[in-house]
């Protein structure tokens, strides 16, 4: 079976998709009736980024408006490829139509997998324009969808909110579970909160500034340490939020990538993320697989959280989050480790990588070939 992974920007400017996108297709691939190839849109800010998405990968130029991705090849390199199967990873830009266009011509069916793109938040925003790209190809080609990918209940219920009426497989992203090293000391005492994800609006750094000026000075011993790649110039206006609340301990380490990236984790005692929407969360899963208790808000699909005794889920207000990461912050560094290996022994018996990959490859059999459904999929 052939399944080509469409997608956008193949680099890290994309977010989750970074590494849920190549892991899925490298898991895909090791299954020996499985070929996979990636279709995406060179960064023009780092266009060798592709090459490290995975073994077979095709990043078409881009042309016009960056919002859009207009890369005209990705038509002609499918078409080469002659998939059996497609999958589009996200929503409103060319891909999607690339897509389409390549359906209607060879009648190969496909999902869609939107990627948190139509939950409310981000329904909201430049709404204009995606009207616009509602009416020209996306309604029709979500439509024809011969089923969407939900990662968790929650963004299945924004799909039926949306009108759509496909069936939903619920397949949630893989983590990588890593092999730990040994957690740093701190000499000096010092405790971290980590914030790590795109600087961007949608992921409550106001929100989180703005607490974290309640209580720095009642918690001495605690830095906060924010990192991820900037959109949208948030960084400077949230570092210019810092020093007008005259906040002394907020750390900006910009992107981090590899054994940076998991420097990082290790190096923290509690991770943060208060969004205002996600269809999963990758670095919720990939906190956890670190041995790190999280704080989430309720527009994240992890209530289990609370249940699995790793974490506080949470509505999003500026009160409850200050309250709980008072609580938090106040909890000894033992009791925040054992809630962190709750955590990691949650992620790995129900996100890890293979069980993942065998759920979609039972997915994509029953789009390309037919007979019953998997016991993923909701009709």
């Amino acid at each position: 079976m052939k399944i080509g992974l469409l997608t956008g920007r193949l680099s890290a400017a994309a977010g989750g998709l970074a590494s849920s996108v190549p892991n899925l297709a490298h898991l895909l691939g090791s299954s020996d009736d499985a070929e996979v190839e990636i279709f995406g849109v060179e960064d023009p800010q780092n266009p060798d980024a592709a090459a490290d998405w995975a073994e077979h990968v095709h990043a078409a130029k881009a042309y016009g408006p960056k919002a859009f991705h207009y890369a005209p090849e990705i038509v002609r390199k499918l078409r080469a490829f002659a998939p059996d199967i497609t999958d589009v990873q996200g929503l409103w830009t060319y891909p999607s139509l690339a897509n389409f266009n390549h359906h209607r011509a060879t009648g190969t069916p496909y999902l869609v997998t939107p990627r948190g793109m139509l939950d409310p938040w981000a329904r909201d925003r430049s709404a204009l324009r995606k009207r616009i790209v509602r009416l020209w190809f996306e309604d029709a080609h979500l439509r024809a969808a011969a089923c969407l990918r939900a990662t968790a209940e929650m963004e299945a219920e924004h799909f039926r909110s949306f009108g759509l009426t496909n069936p939903i497989a619920i397949v949630p992203n893989g983590v990588e579970i890593p092999t730990l090293l040994a957690r740093p000391r701190s000499k000096s005492g010092r405790r971290r909160l980590l914030f790590l994800s795109r600087i961007h609006p949608k992921k409550g750094l106001q929100l989180l500034l703005n607490a974290w000026g309640a209580i720095e000075a009642s918690r001495p011993e605690w830095d906060l340490v924010i990192a991820g790649p900037d959109e949208l110039n948030h960084t400077i206006e949230m570092q210019s939020l810092a020093r007008r609340l005259g906040l002394s301990r907020v750390k900006w380490q910009g992107p981090v990538h590899g054994a940076d990236k998991t420097a990082l984790y290790r190096s923290a005692d509690l991770f943060i993320l208060p969004t205002h929407g996600e269809n999963f969360g990758l670095v919720v899963a990939e906190a956890l697989a670190h041995e790190i208790p999280v704080i989430t808000t309720r527009n994240a699909p992890w209530a289990g959280l609370e249940t699995h005794g790793c974490g506080w889920w949470i509505p999003l207000e500026d009160q409850g989050l200050r309250n709980t990461m008072i609580l938090a912050t106040a909890q000894p560094a033992e009791t925040l480790h054992q809630m962190g290996a709750k955590g990691r022994s949650w992620v790995t018996r129900d996100f890890g990588l293979d069980q993942v990959a065998v759920k979609m490859l039972e997915v994509y059999r029953w789009v390309a070939t037919g007979g019953a459904p998997p016991l993923t999929v909701q009709r």
